[in-house]
């Protein structure tokens, strides 16, 4: 009994128990929502005409679309078959929820490991160049940049450079029909690059903040000043020291921005035409496939959820201070 109730105290469990009550709520909250809001299957497939539909072909349309029973019988079907691995139909196109998001999901996830990529690429070395001059010129323009980067919506800026590429350079891959990287890898890559710029772009802020607070925040550590005092070089006392340990909370930046990507990319997979998991929901809004909404954003939130208790872990791996909490 001691060795069970120290299990369930253990920080692991906690997150993970945190996990399994947050998706709850997820599935619950988007079960309402789409309730909530005017319309129906049977609205969103015959339109205008559905007015004209007698009571029974309305009662026959109910029963096919299973939308005639009362919403909590509702909840507990679809629930049911989630547990058991049917995440429903989407009864537009008959293809299963698993086949539309076996296609989607990998073009989601190569989007947001270019995105992520391209986002450390441009934050860690400007919160290093930041950090070196603080208060000075360098730092004032790099936050000012870091800020009119984030304040840019990344619509706007979507829209914007594929039009001026296009019109400028006649050059826009994404036009073409989206390959996958397995059909045409080097196409593929041309259709990534841009909405990956877009996203890399929306990401380089906060890590670059993250970064630059942390370098100057462990600068003012003792045991910095006691490595410098004992002859430490300056070059391995900043790479070493100083840059390997600010890494650290770099790492749950990261995870929280690539857990945010999974569902936030919707805006450039819609504009750059890229066939992913975001583009799969707003389909599903759009035709009311409650099936396809519910179990995709629960696919969203899962992996949103898998990927932030991963990063926990690995932060309490890299940061020793952090195991005794």
């Amino acid at each position: 009994m001691t060795r069970f109730l120290h299990l369930l105290r253990h920080p692991v469990t906690r997150r993970v128990g945190e996990a399994i009550l947050t998706l709850i709520g997820v599935s619950i909250l988007t079960f309402v929502i789409l309730r909530v809001v005017p319309g129906n299957q049977i609205t969103a497939a015959y339109g205008t005409a559905a007015g004209d539909l007698t009571q029974e072909q309305i009662r026959q349309l109910e029963s096919y679309y299973g939308i005639d029973k009362p919403p909590i019988v509702q909840y507990f079907d679809w629930l049911g078959g989630v547990l058991t691995g049917n995440l429903g139909v989407n009864t537009t196109s008959h293809q299963s929820v698993v086949q539309m998001t076996a296609q989607a999901l990998p073009n989601t996830i190569e989007l947001a490991l270019f995105s992520i990529v391209i986002g450390l690429l441009l934050g860690i070395p400007g919160g290093v160049f930041a950090a070196n001059r603080p208060g000075r010129f360098g730092d004032n323009v790099t936050q000012f940049g870091s800020l009119l980067a984030l304040s840019i919506p990344s619509f706007l800026l979507a829209t914007v450079l594929a039009t001026w590429l296009a019109n400028s350079f006649g050059w826009y891959p994404n036009g073409e029909g989206y390959k996958t990287l397995l059909q045409d890898p080097a196409l593929n890559l041309q259709q990534m690059i841009l909405p990956a710029l877009v996203l890399g772009i929306s990401i380089a802020p906060p890590v670059l903040q993250t970064t630059r607070t942390a370098i100057l925040s462990i600068r003012a550590e003792d045991y910095i000043r006691t490595a410098r005092a004992k002859g430490v070089p300056e070059r391995r006392l900043r790479v070493r020291h100083v840059l390997r340990n600010a890494l650290i909370p770099v790492v749950t930046m990261t995870g929280l921005q690539f857990g945010f990507l999974l569902g936030g990319a919707l805006v450039a997979e819609q504009i750059f035409a890229i066939p992913g998991i975001g583009r799969q929901v707003l389909l599903g809004l759009n035709q009311k496939e409650y099936a396809v909404v519910q179990s995709t954003v629960l696919i969203i939130a899962t992996m949103f959820v898998l990927v932030n208790l991963l990063t926990d872990l690995v932060y309490r791996v890299v940061d020793p201070k952090v195991r005794v909490r």
